[in-house]
């Protein structure tokens, strides 16, 4: 009987994942690359460490010495990648910035991976509800706004900088070092500034690995990453892949 019973309970569980999903997206009337409820993916991030624990404090002596250090041209840059633009990638990608070519298959794809990512780090977010560094250590003076009363954990600038150079190594993986280190750039300014944990960066930097290859194997994100590869290597002068 319990031989029986076990692959009915699995297909029951199975069933009910789906059609709860289902109507996750059809309450919402949003079209994405991703299909489970962003609550399930949320459970899948491990929790940051406590407020008071020493690894916390670790992370905060760790702010407190890139604060000490921080110059005026890193603020600059911290504050001229604060908006979350494909743009910014372009020079990893070996694109003159000053005479950018039009590219509306990328911004498209690169927009709606960027919608998914964001809604499934806001539900980790809002599961651990991790205060920002400055909100638990007073010493430390963000050098970037509009971050007040945002959580901490993961840190959705980091989810967005990996997404995209995970995203655009699918299409020119000729330029994979490249765009990894200008990756690593944008969510460590994240630490610079004082608004986010290492363990931040680390986290969303996980996420946005999962989400891509969850996304991998939607059909429609298959034919949209297969057309604006087709647009991006023609204005790199690449051969087709």
């Amino acid at each position: 009987m319990k031989r029986i019973q076990r692959p009915l309970i699995a297909a029951l569980t199975a069933t009910l994942v789906f059609v709860a999903a289902h109507s996750w997206w059809q309450q919402h009337g949003l079209r994405h690359y991703l299909a489970s409820p962003p609550a399930e993916f949320a459970a899948q991030i491990a929790p940051p460490s406590a407020a008071d624990s020493p690894a916390t404090r670790a992370e905060l002596d760790e702010l407190l010495a890139m604060q000490a250090t921080r110059t005026p041209a890193q603020v600059a840059a911290a504050r001229a990648d604060r908006k979350t633009r494909i743009e910014r990638f372009y020079g990893a990608l070996g694109i003159d910035g000053n005479a950018p070519p039009d590219l509306p298959r990328l911004h498209r794809l690169a927009d709606r991976v960027e919608d998914d990512v964001r809604l499934y780090v806001r539900a980790a977010k809002d599961r651990y509800r991790r205060l920002r560094p400055y909100e638990i250590e007073p010493r430390l003076e963000p050098c970037i706004d509009n971050v007040r009363g945002d959580l901490s954990y993961p840190s959705g600038h980091a989810a967005y900088a990996y997404s995209m150079a995970y995203l655009l190594e699918l299409l020119v993986p000729e330029r994979s070092l490249q765009l990894q280190a200008r990756a690593d750039e944008f969510a460590r300014q994240r630490m610079m500034c004082g608004v986010h944990f290492r363990s931040d960066l680390d986290a969303g930097r996980l996420a946005a690995r999962r989400l891509l290859a969850a996304m991998q194997g939607n059909p429609e994100f298959q034919g949209d990453v297969r057309e604006a590869a087709a647009e991006l290597r023609g204005a790199l002068r690449l051969p087709p892949r």
